[in-house]
């Protein structure tokens, strides 16, 4: 597992988002709402890791290429894609990760990506298998709309709620989930 190797400051960190040297040719935007510090910082560290999954993102064609898991490098990165129809906010899951980062692409659908910004209270026990706590809270979640031109990360402190659907009937989605190492 990787350590973090460089540090950023809020400033240096947003510049660095908005000169794309991440990107790698991917030309989906990273959302504002992503903590850009946590983001430059995880990417210094495992540069490798990234540059990996967004070559993929960028080279792969996701509209078709086959639902399920996709390794990229076993066990430290990889993207399922998911083809799914949306669910209302009230059936549909706040999570948290420990050991890897959640990138969520909608590229086909209509929803939008949560997150919790108060107190939440665990479900259940981490499941190390799935590497995923869930929650429920009686705080606001703070939702941003997912079009395809931008994609969202989630670290393990963000107790955030994918999937949710922007309108009701809800109309199927397909989605890139990318699952990267993260560097403690």
């Amino acid at each position: 597992m990787s350590q973090i190797t460089k540090t950023f400051t809020p400033a240096e960190a947003k510049a660095w988002v908005e000169s794309r040297e991440w990107a790698n040719g991917f030309e989906v935007k990273a959302d504002e709402s992503i903590n850009a510090v946590e983001f430059a910082q995880q990417y210094a560290a495992n540069k490798e890791l990234w540059d990996a999954l967004f070559a993929f993102l960028r080279d792969a064609d996701l509209k078709t290429i086959a639902a399920g898991k996709h390794d990229i490098i076993p066990g430290r990165v990889w993207v399922n894609i998911l083809e799914y129809t949306p669910k209302d906010a009230a059936a549909t899951k706040i999570e948290s990760h420990e050991n890897f980062i959640d990138l969520q692409w909608t590229f086909e659908g209509d929803e939008v990506m949560g997150v919790a910004t108060g107190k939440v209270t665990p479900t259940g026990p981490y499941d190390p298998v799935k590497d995923r706590t869930n929650y429920t809270t009686e705080e606001e979640i703070v939702y941003s709309p997912a079009p395809a031109d931008r994609f969202f990360l989630y670290f393990p402190c963000d107790m955030h709620q994918p999937s949710v659907s922007a309108k009701q009937p809800a109309t199927p989605s397909r989605k890139a989930v990318g699952k990267i190492e993260y560097a403690k």
